[in-house]
């Protein structure tokens, strides 16, 4: 089982931040999660909220703001620049993008473009969104289908799946459906699952504490 770091080390630094990815590095992560939107110019860019409203307290929509005007606001760091911390440590990546946006089926293509080639690490695309997870899968073979509902689970396009640990750990149906599935639980927080993560039988956490002892 590997642990991710949700938008880096996010209980302790700024999430989504150079701070926070390498917080998660230093205290022995397996991998990153992040959120992407684009920003005014197209630049996939690590932000999950639609605004800035909520770090920065100033109303600025991401995707009609410049990468620049954004960096003025919030210590936002773009996907490229996430891709090149986790190749020199060595770290997975879950990227999921988020919909609806401005943008469209865009993000996929931003996101596609700039993880093509890369094979030194192992790269994960999720979403939401069942288009967007299409748009993945025509170029991109490591593709996860995120679950937050029951409903979600009636069908599922991947092999791998991203599951709330809430709905994973309360609904047997849920667990049942996803057997034979590569399962990552998001997001993953309290000491209380810690026992039961040994028994189930997943591929990850994702978690703003990647220093709980997950492992023990």
């Amino acid at each position: 089982m590997k642990v991710y770091a949700h938008r880096g080390f996010s209980s302790k630094f700024p999430e989504a931040t150079l701070a926070a990815y390498q917080g998660a590095v230093d205290v022995g992560a397996d991998g990153f999660e992040c959120d992407i939107r684009l920003s005014k110019e197209g630049m996939p860019v690590c932000f999950h909220d639609r605004t800035t409203l909520g770090i920065a307290g100033k109303f600025k929509l991401i995707g009609r703001t410049s990468l620049s005007d954004l960096r003025e606001l919030v210590s936002v760091i773009t996907l490229q620049e996430l891709i090149e911390l986790a190749r020199k440590n060595r770290k997975d990546l879950l990227i999921e993008t988020k919909h609806p946006v401005i943008a469209g089926g865009k993000v996929e293509s931003a996101v596609l473009s700039t993880v093509s080639g890369i094979q030194d690490i192992r790269i994960t695309l999720m979403s939401f969104s069942l288009f967007a997870v299409r748009r993945f899968q025509r170029e991109h073979q490591d593709v996860a289908y995120v679950i937050a509902h029951r409903l979600r689970a009636l069908f599922m396009p991947t092999n791998s799946v991203a599951v709330d640990v809430e709905l994973f750990a309360k609904s047997k149906w849920v667990s049942n459906r996803l057997k034979g599935k590569e399962i990552f639980l998001w997001t993953v927080n309290e000491k209380e699952y810690l026992k039961k993560i040994c028994e189930w039988e997943i591929a990850g956490v994702i978690t703003d504490k990647p220093d709980l002892p997950f492992r023990l």
